[in-house]
């Protein structure tokens, strides 16, 4: 038992260093030197780095030192964290209250008449290299009637509402049992992907740290706005990778997960009328 706790705590440090400690430094480091080019040093600050340029400084205000020093990278690290959340929280677009409803408004109105001239187009019969262009102007808002104010948020809804119009397959309630029935090469592949949704989350957070930062040294500001930009693009492309390998998880296994609650699936396939059944079998009346 002791190797493996041993083990365990050189894991957990490690974790705590590389994602808390070590940009935390960076970070830290950052403000420090723009704060020393716009300002000077801290009260103080010379001094102590005198005294441990000559050797005077005692151990007990070495440990301090490096002891607040740790303190102030692991906070930093933190607050990031927290802004990442939030960061996750409104890319998904689980807004409360007018504003939300307004934006998603907005975005259903911009997708009907998108699908409205995709239509038109269809009924007037053009090739198929126009229809294919408007059905890509569409998809572009979203792939299914927006239901939330963004683009990512959307992606993940889009989802739901596919698969219950193809299948009858409540996905709210059949995805946790869908996950256990997944084979273990195909659970790591979805892992990886929402870990870099995450981790998109994540570098936002140290973008709006950064940009706020600004306030202090101005190209702090900028590397935040940049670094912001990079968050986005990759969040964007990591939440549609998502949403369509999990699409493709029940495509390719939805009648796995009927025959594993005893509902037969006579040609293989996920039907309607079978995914409403199953539908029924998981929400037990909810």
């Amino acid at each position: 038992m002791n190797p493996f706790l041993n083990e365990l705590a050189k894991q957990l440090a490690g974790k705590w260093v590389s994602l808390l400690v070590a940009p935390g430094a960076l970070f830290v480091a950052s403000v420090t030197v723009g704060w020393r080019m716009r300002f000077g040093a801290w009260p103080g600050d010379e001094r102590f780095v005198t005294e441990l340029q000559q050797g005077r400084a005692s151990g007990g205000q070495l440990a301090v030192a490096v002891l607040g020093a740790l303190l102030l990278f692991a906070w930093a690290g933190l607050l990031a964290q927290g802004s990442g959340r939030a960061v996750h929280w409104l890319w998904l677009g689980q807004w409360p209250g007018r504003t939300g409803e307004a934006l998603a408004g907005r975005r259903r109105r911009r997708w009907a008449r998108a699908q409205e001239r995709y239509e038109r187009a269809y009924r007037q019969g053009q090739p198929d290299e126009a229809l294919s262009h408007l059905a890509y102007r569409r998809n572009r808002i979203a792939l299914a009637p927006p239901t939330r104010p963004t683009h990512m948020g959307d992606n993940i809804a889009a989802l739901s509402i596919r698969v219950r119009i193809e299948y009858g397959l409540d996905l709210e309630y059949g995805w946790p049992r869908l996950w256990l029935v997944l084979p273990e090469e195909t659970r790591t592949v979805l892992d990886e992907s929402r870990d870099a949704f995450n981790r998109s989350a994540a570098l936002a957070g140290w973008g709006v740290l950064y940009t706020f930062s600004g306030a202090v040294w101005w190209p702090l500001g900028l590397a935040g706005l940049g670094t912001l930009l990079t968050a986005v693009v990759r969040g964007r492309s990591a939440i549609t990778n998502l949403a369509q390998l999990m699409e493709s998880a029940v495509d390719l296994h939805g009648a796995s997960l009927a025959t594993s609650l005893g509902i037969p699936v006579p040609d293989g396939r996920l039907t309607p009328g079978i995914g409403r059944e199953v539908t029924r079998s998981v929400r037990k009346g909810a």
